[in-house]
């Protein structure tokens, strides 16, 4: 964790200096030798580029993560472009490569890359290294550098009082708005605990509060004996500022009516679309209020304009979602807990198009978060917004089990005969697609066919006891929220279907499955 001489923030959250430091540095870079050896670990721990490789990057222009130099650039200018690099989205540099992008090579790569270590440990405190490379490519030899986002930015250049960023093509000093951004991308400071400028305790709202109480005390089977002020303080959203409690920029998120008077991201837009592009509207909202209403606010939106199919097979009927609830509640969700707050003006939207939905959420992955780890559902469970993720955790219903969110949604998507969501990370936000049946909506072999005959109850018991081995009537009962009799009624009709099989007796008895479904994965 990068250590700081001074704090970065005075108590409104205003940039009062000090300088970028990282405990790791020392043993890092504190001689050319020594960090020679970590660049070339990197180096052989990475795929070697090959000429296919290094022209297809040739091919492409420059821009936010590409620079070309025909030279190893002076010290000044290669610690400005490489500190930009880690403070804004990683980047590569490939030297050998004139203004109008003809691949020329350098003469002495082996000189040009003890130059870029010995800049390296002039200029900067990198906590991880780039990777240094020396390709061959018809005939000539060029070094290219590349730079991974920082972990823990901002980053400096020794000696310059502020931080560079990545724009385009071009290097330039940090904002004083992007310089707070890098800290909270940090982890030094979180925007969620500092306090909510304009905002005083009268604008939390009793009612949401005594709201959070009863369903916390539901979900964790037990009352909260103290006041709101201790409450509010224990949960991070109230803080103590010159003598005066005043409300975190979560606390106004979470336990205000009206956060958006205050904070104007707090904001989710829905719209629904005929076709499969942006250009006919049918229906269109912007939602506000409290973090917990926004989101049933959303799924609502949803539900009124997903398709609902109707099928009776023998004597029974069936209602067919065309997408599972508990994948769009996942997408929606996370949307709301993960995304980044401190971007003023950003807001999630939502878009329903007749082949699929969109999700979108402000802000970057944090580091260490990557798409390609969600695509191989890897639990990743690194928090941007502690405080929300707290309460919605305590308020029931929200958030089953921490870092499982991704696996949930894959497989409620893979349960209901569709692909696993599309993740991507568009530069400033993050997408989440659920691709729909389109077309194929209630065909012979849309719905999978072990669905046939079973309610939406069911089909979620089934998943809950694939995921945890077995469920109990009052397991069922919690997860679903419904009656006791209702539990049991809908087990043993799984039972009689042949799906479940009941241990014990009395309550001591579970349910486990009795076959293999015919589902994707399996």
């Amino acid at each position: 964790m990068a250590d700081f001489n001074d704090p970065p923030f005075d108590r409104m959250g205003n940039i009062i200096g000090g300088t970028h430091r990282c405990g790791v540095v020392e043993g890092l870079v504190g001689a050319v030798g020594e960090l020679q050896q970590q660049v070339c670990a990197a180096r052989g721990a990475t795929v070697g580029m090959n000429e296919e490789t290094f022209a297809r990057l040739l091919q492409q222009r420059e821009g936010e993560t590409l620079d070309f130099k025909q030279e190893l650039p002076g010290s000044s200018d290669l610690a400005v472009l490489i500190s930009a690099f880690y403070n804004t989205r990683g980047g590569t540099i490939v030297i050998g490569v004139d203004d109008q992008r003809r691949p020329v090579g350098v003469n002495q790569p082996q000189g040009v890359e003890a130059g870029i270590v010995n800049i390296i440990r002039d200029r900067l405190d990198l906590d991880v290294p780039p990777t240094i490379e020396i390709v061959a490519y018809q005939g000539r030899e060029f070094v290219v550098v590349t730079c991974p986002r920082g972990p823990y930015p901002p980053y400096f250049v020794r000696g310059e009082p502020r931080p560079y960023v990545r724009v385009g093509s071009t290097n330039r000093v940090a904002t004083h708005a992007e310089i707070r951004h890098l800290y909270l991308l940090s982890g030094e400071v979180s925007y969620e605990t500092l306090p909510c400028r304009g905002a005083t305790l009268a604008d939390l709202s009793p009612a949401l509060i005594t709201r959070y109480r009863e369903r916390r005390g539901r979900h964790t089977a037990g009352a909260l004996d103290i006041s709101d002020e201790e409450l509010l303080r224990n949960l991070g959203c109230v803080v103590e500022d010159e003598g005066r409690l005043l409300p975190t920029n979560a606390g106004v998120l979470l336990f205000c009516e009206d956060p958006y008077r205050f904070l104007r991201q707090n904001e989710i837009t829905c719209a629904q679309f005929k076709g499969t592009d942006m250009l006919r509207t049918i229906d269109r909202k912007d939602l506000r209020g409290a973090l917990p209403d926004l989101v049933m606010a959303a799924e609502q939106f949803l539900y009124r304009h997903i398709r609902i199919g109707h099928e009776v097979i023998g004597f029974e009927g069936i209602d067919y979602w065309e997408y599972p609830q508990e994948a769009m509640r996942e997408a929606l969700i996370n949307a709301v807990i993960h995304r980044d707050y401190s971007i003023v003006g950003g807001r999630i939207r939502i878009f329903l198009f007749d082949d699929r939905i969109e999700f979108y959420s402000p802000g970057d992955l944090l580091p260490g978060v990557t798409v390609e780890k969600m695509q191989r559902l890897e639990s990743q469970s690194k928090l941007r917004n502690p405080v929300v993720v707290e309460v919605f955790r305590d308020l029931g219903g929200f958030i089953e089990k921490m870092g499982t969110g991704i696996q949930r949604m894959a497989r409620a998507m893979e349960e209901h005969g569709l692909l696993r969501p599309r993740f991507e990370e568009l530069g400033g936000e993050f997408r989440v697609t659920l691709i729909g049946p389109g077309d194929r909506f209630m065909e012979k072999g849309a719905v999978p066919e072990w669905v046939r005959g079973l309610n939406e109850r069911q089909v979620k018991a089934i998943g809950y006891v694939r995921q945890h081995g077995r469920v109990t009537s009052r397991q069922y009962q919690a997860f679903l929220g419904v009656s006791l009799s209702t539990a049991k009624r809908d087990l043993q009709t799984l039972v009689t279907r042949g799906f479940l099989r009941q241990q014990g007796t009395g309550r001591s008895s579970y349910y486990v499955l009795t076959r293999a479904l015919d589902m994707p994965n399996e």
